[in-house]
């Protein structure tokens, strides 16, 4: 397990954009890679801010001297600000959909809406352990 292993969402931080250090625009953006080695951008919002995109995937992250951790996925918005309030988190991590769909993103949307509609319902929320591969990480 690397230092920066997620134990319920299955990304691994891949670091932030080398080429944009200077000017505090590679701070504003992060990659993340997810099962598959994949590697997808995601813009960074104090753990308060996160905007209400209707199609977006929000990491709810913590930093940590070895990178970030996500410790919350699902949509963006409301929700995600009270994860990460509940959390504690430092940050929330957002990714708006594309052209180009990530399916293993999508995935983890689609989990996270339904675990709120579950919660909203007053039903049992499954928890459901993912990990990725160790044959699919890499180096950030």
């Amino acid at each position: 397990m690397n230092a920066t292993d997620s134990l319920l969402v299955p990304l691994v931080d891949a670091g932030n954009l080398n080429g944009l250090k200077v000017g505090g625009l590679g701070a504003r953006y992060r990659f993340w890679r997810d099962e598959n080695g994949a590697r997808h951008v995601f813009s960074v919002y104090p753990s308060t801010a996160c905007p209400d995109y209707p199609d977006a995937l929000a990491l709810v992250t913590r930093r940590t001297p070895a990178g970030s951790i996500a410790m919350w996925a699902g949509p963006a918005g409301e929700p995600a600000r009270l994860a990460a309030e509940r959390m504690r988190a430092d940050e929330i991590h957002v990714h708006v959909f594309g052209e180009e769909d990530a399916p293993l993103l999508r995935r983890l949307l689609e989990r996270g809406s339904a675990r709120l509609s579950a919660r909203a319902a007053g039903l049992p929320v499954p928890v459901v352990p993912l990990r990725c591969r160790p044959d699919r990480r890499h180096a950030a």
